[in-house]
């Protein structure tokens, strides 16, 4: 395990336990989307629990629900918030040696943090078992708020990080393309494909608009990824 990686998701671990309202309305969406393409509710890992929030949506849905997550802290948080007994996993991807392959795996709004992407995916896809389904998400930088950020000269490049970026440890942000490239690379197959918040103005200009309005753009926009603040994809191993 990296000393390196583990107390850098220790440092990140301070921005999950503040909580965030916009990223927990994410959570809610992608979970809604992860009940309708899933076959079967047995045998889930999920990667990656941050404060838990994510973990405590999953756990009723998936009995026997197992978790890793390379902070301790992250760890603690989740097991304050998580009601449903879960397995929990101390470690890394690159170190996780479990004795069984999985139905479903989450890998939501982590594979923007990792270092190779990559090298992640391939992992992920030896954990796969048969017709198994992987739930990725991950930020869009070609959303509809970075295309306007970048007419009005307020973002150098589409996929520029922005301060909440930094803060939450983002290293990179997706496109649709890239989703696809990076997945086909590691020998998965993305079956599915959606959009998650169709995002027109920034975060604080959506806040304003009011919580209904907010929910109802959360929807909106699942046939256009490509114009989506988040990308949701759910891919499966290439070849049994």
């Amino acid at each position: 395990m990296s000393e390196r990686e583990v107390d850098r998701l220790e440092r990140i671990s301070a921005f999950y336990e503040k909580g965030d309202y916009m990223d927990r309305l994410l959570i809610d969406r992608c979970v809604e989307l992860v009940v309708k393409s899933c076959r079967t509710r047995k045998n889930a890992l999920e990667i990656g629990c941050g404060e838990g929030y994510s973990t405590a949506q999953l756990a009723p849905l998936f009995p026997g629900l197992e978790v890793l997550d390379g902070s301790a802290k992250n760890l603690e948080l989740m097991k304050r918030r998580v009601q449903t007994d879960v397995v929990c996993h101390e470690g890394l991807l690159e170190s996780f040696q479990p004795k069984k392959r999985y139905k479903n795996v989450f890998f939501l709004h982590v594979i923007e943090h990792v270092d190779d992407p990559i090298a992640c995916l391939k992992r992920l896809e030896t954990l796969l078992a048969d017709e198994a389904l992987l739930y990725l998400a991950a930020p869009n930088c070609m959303s509809l708020n970075r295309r306007a950020g970048h007419l009005m000269g307020m973002l150098d490049r589409y996929d520029t990080l922005a301060p909440k970026d930094h803060e939450i440890g983002h290293r990179r942000l997706y496109t649709v393309d890239m989703m696809r490239e990076h997945c086909e690379l590691a020998g998965l197959k993305i079956v599915d494909m959606k959009g998650v918040y169709l995002k027109p103005l920034s975060e604080k200009q959506m806040y304003e608009l009011g919580d209904a309005a907010v929910r109802a753009f959360y929807r909106l926009g699942e046939d256009v990824p490509q114009y989506c603040a988040d990308i949701f994809a759910v891919a499966t191993r290439k070849y049994y």
